[in-house]
């Protein structure tokens, strides 16, 4: 059902190089493990060759409940840079954040019911492009996206949209950083309504230092959104709340396939050792997790400070405790075809109520 602009399949950033995410040669693996390799190299999901560390900020962590400056402007007094993760509390919320929203509660600024949309473009990372979640492994599977697919229950196919005013700019492997360029495809198709859910791949790195500051995650959020501020004046956003990949781990983690598609370089900021118990092991973790936490509470307040034109899920999504059977049995790291379904079903129950 979704509509592509021209070149719009990707393929993963670290394709035909000659090693895993984890730094391992490939040559000599197993039927299983090559499978494994095969799939992290196209998945997207690990951190991007030729960027380097960049420090993470403890400031902005810290600081988040500080009042937030208009759409388009970092939170007051955030920093960019700090120390690494770990000097902090290991809390389910990091130290100093404003309380987020309670788990399963959508936002309450924009009430309705508006008029159906016409037209809408998602954008997001490869959760919204539905990758492996078609029985051929290995690709983009766009018509079982959560959003904008037509062989699943989508938003989309709830509106009733036809396929030629739907668009799925979404890029598998995209960062909040990549929320810009995404907008401005948006405004160009002019659409009405837009949903935006990024964030996984930000947390998701080969080392939890290089995860993406909270910072820098805010400061990337207002500028896409101020695009489609700009851009197209009356659009309503859905904006979703980051998935909770610590999740990943405490479904997956004694599966014998999990762990080793893991092992080659999927999420090793939460995923390396998956059996392993030690303190510092659990320790980065929950670091990872409040990494998310912080990121959702930045959703949470600067799509309220659009008022009547920007929505929050509330935290659904990420307080959802997705099963085994919601995960692709390929990497069991993206949704399934059941597990887009749900997430549809989540968004939509959180999402804007509109005119029959």
């Amino acid at each position: 059902m979704a509509v592509n602009p021209p070149g719009a399949e990707t393929k993963g950033e670290i394709v035909g190089k000659g090693r895993d995410g984890a730094g391992r040669s490939r040559r000599g693996m197993g039927g299983a493990a090559a499978l494994a390799a095969a799939l992290v190299a196209v998945a997207g999901c690990t951190s991007d060759s030729g960027t380097g560390p960049r420090a993470v900020s403890q400031a902005a962590a810290q600081e988040q409940n500080q009042a937030a400056g208009p759409v388009g402007q970092p939170s007051a007094g955030a920093a960019a840079n700090g120390a690494v993760p770990g000097a902090r509390p290991t809390s389910r919320a990091p130290a100093g954040t404003s309380a987020p929203a309670p788990a399963g509660q959508p936002s309450a600024k924009p009430t309705g019911p508006f008029p159906k949309p016409h037209s809408m473009a998602a954008l997001g990372d490869s959760i919204t492009r539905g990758f492996d979640a078609c029985t051929m492994p290995l690709k983009d599977c766009p018509e079982k996206s959560w959003a904008t697919g037509g062989d699943v229950d989508s938003q989309a196919k709830r509106l009733g949209l036809p396929s030629s005013a739907v668009f799925n700019d979404a890029r598998t492997g995209a960062r909040m950083t990549d929320l810009a360029d995404q907008a401005r495809a948006a405004v160009g198709q002019r659409v009405e309504y837009v949903t935006v859910l990024l964030g996984a791949n930000d947390a998701c790195r080969d080392d939890e230092t290089t995860m993406t500051s909270v910072f820098d995650y805010e400061r990337q959020l207002r500028a896409g959104l101020q695009i489609l501020r700009d851009g197209l004046p009356g659009v309503h956003v859905m904006v979703v709340s980051v998935p909770d990949v610590g999740r990943l781990w405490e479904v997956a983690h004694g599966e014998q396939m999990a762990r080793l598609v893991w092992s080659a370089g999927v999420c090793r900021s939460m995923l390396a050792d998956p059996e392993s118990g030690k303190p510092d092991v659990i320790a980065r973790r929950q670091r990872v997790r409040d990494r998310v936490t912080a990121y959702n509470d930045v959703l949470r307040r600067v799509c309220g400070e659009w008022t009547g034109q920007c929505k929050y899920d509330g935290g659904v999504l990420n307080a959802h405790k997705f099963g085994k059977n919601d995960l692709s049995r390929w990497d069991w790291f993206h949704p399934s075809g059941q597990g887009q379904n749900v997430i549809a079903d989540l968004t939509t129950r959180a999402g804007f109520r509109w005119q029959e």
